[in-house]
């Protein structure tokens, strides 16, 4: 096509005409016919390059916007669209320059500051980005894109609450607007408001009903509020829409696992690696599952598989140092080692910016430096509800203002029950935390400045080690949720026993060890109507003698499979009952009779229960005769429940704290006869209490009584153990 220098200005707006319809190979011909006639014609330069940026080559776009510039230098839409073909490119530093001039020459000139807010968010310029995002949106009313990505940069630099007022600001201009509601939904999940979320989800999905990201977030929403059906289905949706999209498959997998359905949910996390093999994410919950299911050595390697691919999985590496405490053989100072690892990567990078001691409480203010008024304590759970650490600090925690300590609970949980109502009720403030990130939750601690702050989670689920880490009070303590040290060089101080910690092993925690007169814990045992009466042994009625095990799959092995084939060999009309809500997955159970007969334990004589009610749960405990510990990591709730119940445990410790709550539990309640010395003792006293009855009858009378009125429930007297401890710690003792 050729164009004579009269028809320029046709060609030109017949172009222009082509392009603005999108017919761009039309527009991009009639450019070149311009060009042909008039080399210098700068418009028609520039809007051929961003012909070919709209196409996808930026690479051509570049020499023909910069030949317009070399014409033209004073048009900012030059040298805004080089940005865009250099951002293209991946040359961002140039991009950045090439928006700045656009900005230079048109100070109101919106597109260019989002523009160059997208080219500072890809460098990682976010506090800049948010600045240009945050320009863009003023200098345009209704800018809802600009709006929604310094929604997108906010969220990343944590500042959680400013990313939601970007992202309702931009639905605000938009309502239409699918991604600004399914990422507010996103941030809503992440800041613990999982009703919320729902809803800003469901409005995502009423204008995009396949939109699976959605979708896959819709569904942990719904599993955060208890609705499993609800989730199965979202996610089954969001698989549905996008099987190769990750999240998807990861929710399904969330929501399978939390149902217990652990085969299914290994199933949804293996077709996740199967679309992409450096999914750490998927890895490190794949990891969790064969935990679950027992499996150590699976778990232990797809958590490093994990590590390996993101060195900063903080949880990860939690999960490895807890993983340590089920290895058979394990030893305290293997304990230490892998607990300082986390510290050594997550924990050492804080310790510049640690509180300093001898503060005192801003509540209490110079009288507590003084010595004066009461200890303020804070307490950060994300189980302050029906939940092991929480029944295990309940009592004592409520008993604790009457020793003048002033509580601050801190609740990283959406959560709430008849427990937390009690927990509540002994704070002088709740303060939930649960969208909050370590770095906020410290600086709220901070603010609030209380003496004493202490963990009830450790490496647990739902611990928050990292504002341990931090150490945003002057004295911190481990306590209750987790059952070894944490290895934190920010922990002071850890609440123990004589019975888990003995004297010459303080040199294998991180932090001093604080031994409590009795148990480290005051049992919160069941009440009202979750009070059964007490029965004689099952097998006096005439039929066999019943073992049982009420603890999670990932304590067993082989040394304690062999230990249990020994004693069921011994007394061959004798039956065993595991449950663990594991067992509730068929494929695990399956997987459990095959370990079971490979160790010479006959399927047959085994019952296997799953999941079930805590009354339910607590009238099984009452169906055996004899509860077998496993080793090396003992029971501790189990424990409690099966003696409540007038059950005896026989139990072997080792050295470590995980290993050693039986051995503590039987002694303060004073039940004898149980503590084995080595694999052998343990089959003996096993098989010698099986075959005494009246030794099991007078236990199942006599033993709920002692605990009860016993220290192991005491915790009036703990409390007063543990405020004499704390203010020792702080210097007010």
């Amino acid at each position: 096509m050729t164009v004579g220098m009269a028809t320029i200005q046709d060609a030109m707006a017949a172009a222009v005409a082509h392009h603005q319809a999108g017919r761009l190979n039309e527009a991009a011909a009639m450019y070149h016919a311009v060009l042909d006639a008039m080399p210098g014609h700068a418009d028609a330069a520039h809007l051929l390059g961003v012909v070919h940026l709209q196409s996808g080559q930026p690479e051509r776009a570049v020499p023909l916007i910069r030949g317009a510039i070399q014409h033209n230098h004073r048009v900012a839409d030059y040298h805004d669209n080089l940005g865009s073909a250099l951002k293209a490119l991946g040359r961002l530093e140039e991009a950045v320059a090439a928006h700045r001039l656009a900005i230079r020459l048109r100070p109101d000139f919106a597109q260019a500051l989002y523009n160059m807010g997208n080219a500072l968010e890809a460098l990682g310029r976010l506090e800049e980005a948010a600045t240009a995002f945050r320009q863009a949106a003023a200098r345009r009313p209704g800018y809802a894109r600009a709006r929604f990505n310094l929604g997108n940069v906010l969220a990343a630099l944590g500042r959680r609450a400013e990313a939601d007022d970007a992202y309702r600001a931009a639905t605000a201009d938009d309502p239409g607007f699918v991604e600004a509601h399914a990422n507010r939904g996103v941030l809503l999940l992440a800041l613990g408001r999982p009703q919320e979320a729902a809803a800003e989800l469901a409005r995502a999905l009423a204008l995009r009903p396949d939109h699976a990201a959605a979708l896959a977030n819709l569904a942990a929403a719904k599993l955060a509020l208890g609705d499993r059906e609800g989730a199965e289905r979202a996610a089954r949706h969001a698989v549905a829409s996008r099987p190769e999209l990750s999240d998807t498959l990861l929710r399904l997998g969330e929501v399978r696992q939390r149902a217990d359905r652990l085969g299914a949910a290994a199933d949804a996390y293996a077709a996740a690696l199967a679309w992409n093999p450096a999914l750490a994410e998927a890895h490190a919950n794949l990891a969790l599952v064969r935990q679950g299911q027992g499996l150590l050595d699976a778990a232990e390697a797809g958590n490093r598989r994990a590590l390996a691919l993101d060195p900063g999985l903080a949880d990860v590496r939690s999960n490895l140092a807890y993983l340590q405490l089920f290895r058979p053989g394990v030893t305290a100072a293997a304990v230490l080692e892998a607990h300082r690892d986390w510290d050594a990567v997550h924990g050492a990078p804080h310790r510049g910016r640690w509180a300093k001691p001898g503060r005192g409480s801003s509540r209490a203010g110079a009288g507590a430096a003084a010595g004066k008024g009461p200890l303020t304590v804070a307490i950060l759970s994300g189980d302050f509800r029906r939940h092991p650490a929480g029944l295990f600090a309940l009592r004592t925690v409520e008993a604790l203002p009457a020793q003048d300590v002033r509580l601050l609970l801190y609740a990283n949980q959406t959560e709430a029950d008849d427990v937390t109502e009690r927990f509540r009720k002994a704070a002088a403030r709740w303060i939930p935390v649960a969208g909050l990130t370590d770095a906020e939750i410290a600086t709220q601690i901070r603010h609030d400045r209380p003496d004493v702050l202490i963990d009830l989670a450790g490496h647990n689920a739902r611990g928050r080690p990292g504002v341990f880490a931090r150490k945003p009070a002057p004295v911190q303590v481990a306590w209750s949720g987790y059952m070894a040290t944490t290895g934190l060089a920010a922990m002071d101080a850890l609440v123990a026993d004589r019975h888990h910690v003995p004297d010459g092993m303080d040199r294998f925690y991180a932090e001093r060890v604080l031994r409590m007169p009795d148990a480290f814990i005051a049992y919160d045992p069941p009440a009202g109507e979750e009070i059964l009466p007490l029965m004689p042994p099952p097998s006096l009625s005439g039929g066999p003698v019943t073992f049982g095990s009420f603890n999670i799959l990932t304590k067993l092995n082989g040394e304690v499979l062999a230990a249990w084939a020994a004693i069921l060999d011994r007394m061959p009309d004798s039956r065993l009952l595991m449950k663990t809500k594991a067992l509730s997955c068929p494929a695990t159970a399956a997987l459990w009779r095959d370990r079971l007969a490979a160790a010479g334990i006959d399927p047959d004589r085994v019952t296997m229960v799953g999941a079930s009610s805590s009354l339910d749960h607590m009238r099984w405990c009452a169906s055996v005769d004899v509860a077998l510990d496993p080793f090396p990591f003992a029971g501790s709730t189990t424990t409690l429940e099966t003696l409540w119940m007038g059950v005896p445990v026989i139990t072997l410790p080792g050295e470590t704290f995980s290993s050693r709550h039986s051995l503590a539990f039987l002694t303060v309640a004073g039940v004898e006869g149980c503590i084995a010395a080595d694999p052998d003792d343990y089959v003996e006293r096993a098989v010698a209490l099986a075959s005494d009855p009246q030794r099991l009858a007078e236990l199942r009378s006599s033993v709920r009584a002692r605990m009860a009125g016993g220290p192991l429930c005491d915790g009036a007297k703990l409390a007063a153990a543990l405020a004499a401890a704390l203010r020792e710690l702080t210097g007010r003792g």
